[in-house]
């Protein structure tokens, strides 16, 4: 028995070894540190967006359970408002992240580049700006916000290896040297400066000449005439996975199953319903956004509240336990970025396994109950920011036996989450103290 036991005890320590070996990987650090330095912005940012979508929008769930256009004649006015810092924060994320990852970069290298961030900035928003449409001008919001994370800190990462191998160290800090001085300290950097603008005009010509042509529009008339058609099980499951995994990698909730989604189903549910004043043999029971949004949100992609919950229940480590009280809230409302990104969860293998899995369980178990009839299937649409945990009740038109399935779910997500939480722990400890041992080694 102790053998055994040992043997786990020795498996249970490789196994935090890699863990450790790869948060100490150069891109791992960057894009962790990116998250952690605009995990502020993401919070800020994630409330304002509830306030604004949620709580003073006729649509939200808290505007329509407190009927908040009836009493509140400025609702637009503050809903518009709160808008506006949800996009200037979460809405710009993407090229905040290239900012901060090329500053990252140049300083892990030990260099002082002051102009790195914005170069930075400059060639993510030359690769994705464009003025040249078969249509006219506009600007495609899209891939400035959160859920093109992962490309910000890439572009940034890419652009700060530029600076390190082509670039020359320059200090402003010193306020007694000259301006000219500063100037010709600048100019040493023109090479970089030019490489990566002429990288990021390479992948915007090439991406102006693939919508000059239509490319894009033919991509997505090709994925609305799909979402258009009928779903089936395997479809639902699919798509659950890719919303999951391309999270976790860091394009955040870049796949939104909504009710617009194979919406000739849910129309088909929802006159069944109010047909024959039951849902009990809709024809479409196990579309995609009512499984998933009715059991695999909990708290956001992820199962977040479940993740919240387990780090607040078993975590010792006073930040991520701050991170997690901090992001509660918008947590609750199934917006789980903050969370993601102050716990370090995207592109963190601690976490891969319960973020993509426990979903595709709970689906699978809320399948079997709807099956047998224990509960209903979930054909009424839910208001934006309906806590995930409330979804069913919503969904079913109020049936009880949905919440509870929905809470023992919940609670088996959170007994499955404690594990990876306690590994993510034994990582922390263990980077702890291997910095502790290098400061100690360093003042000797």
């Amino acid at each position: 028995m102790r053998a055994k036991e040992a043997k786990i005890m020795a498996n249970s320590e490789k196994i935090v070894d890699a863990l450790v070996r790869f948060r100490q990987l150069s891109f791992i650090q960057i894009i962790q540190r990116t998250m952690v330095t605009l995990f502020p912005v993401a919070l800020i940012g994630s409330f304002a967006g509830i306030l604004s979508f949620v709580c003073f929008s006729p649509d939200g769930f808290l505007g329509s359970v407190l009927y908040i256009k009836h009493w509140l004649p400025q609702y637009r006015f503050l809903q518009n408002l709160f808008g506006d810092v949800s996009v200037v924060t979460v809405g710009f994320l993407a090229p905040y992240a290239a900012f901060v990852s090329a500053q990252l970069t140049v300083r892990q290298h030990h260099r002082e580049i002051p102009s790195i961030g914005i170069i930075a900035m400059a060639c993510y928003v030359l690769g994705f700006y464009h003025s040249i449409r078969p249509a006219g001008n506009t600007v495609d919001m899209r891939y400035y916000t959160a859920n093109w994370f992962i490309v910000g800190v890439v572009v940034g990462y890419l652009v700060g290896l530029i600076f390190v191998k082509f670039g020359h160290q320059t200090s402003i800090n010193n306020f007694d040297t000259k301006s000219n001085d500063i100037l010709k300290s600048t100019f040493t950097n023109l090479t970089p400066i030019l490489l990566a603008l002429l990288v990021a005009f390479l992948f915007h010509l090439c991406y102006a000449l693939a919508r000059q042509t239509g490319l894009d529009v033919m991509i997505n008339q090709a994925v609305t005439a799909a979402v258009d058609s009928h779903s089936n099980y395997a479809t639902t499951m699919l798509m659950a996975i890719l919303a999951t995994v391309l999270t976790w990698l860091g394009f955040a909730e870049s796949i939104s199953i909504s009710n617009e989604m194979f919406k000739s189903e849910l129309f088909a549910n929802l006159n069944y319903a109010l047909t024959h004043k039951t849902s009990l043999n809709v024809p479409y029971p196990f579309t995609p956004a009512a499984l998933y949004n009715g059991f695999g949100q909990f708290g956001g992609v992820g199962l977040a509240l479940a993740l919240l919950i387990a780090i607040l229940w078993v975590s010792h480590h006073q930040n991520q336990r701050t991170v997690a009280k901090t992001s509660a809230i918008p947590v609750f409302f199934n917006t789980n970025l903050p969370l993601t990104m102050g716990c370090v969860v995207m592109l963190n293998p601690i976490y891969v396994l319960p973020f993509v899995l426990l979903p595709l369980l709970n689906m699978v178990l809320a399948s079997g109950l709807i099956m047998f009839h224990i509960i209903s299937p979930l054909v009424y649409p839910a208001p934006y920011g309906t806590p995930g945990v409330l979804a069913a009740l919503v969904e079913t038109d109020g049936s009880w036996w949905a919440l509870l399935w929905s809470l023992v779910l919940l609670a088996i997500d959170v007994l499955a989450y404690i594990p990876f939480v306690k590994l993510a722990d034994r990582v922390e400890d263990r980077l702890a103290g291997q910095r502790k041992a290098g400061e100690a080694h360093g003042q000797h």
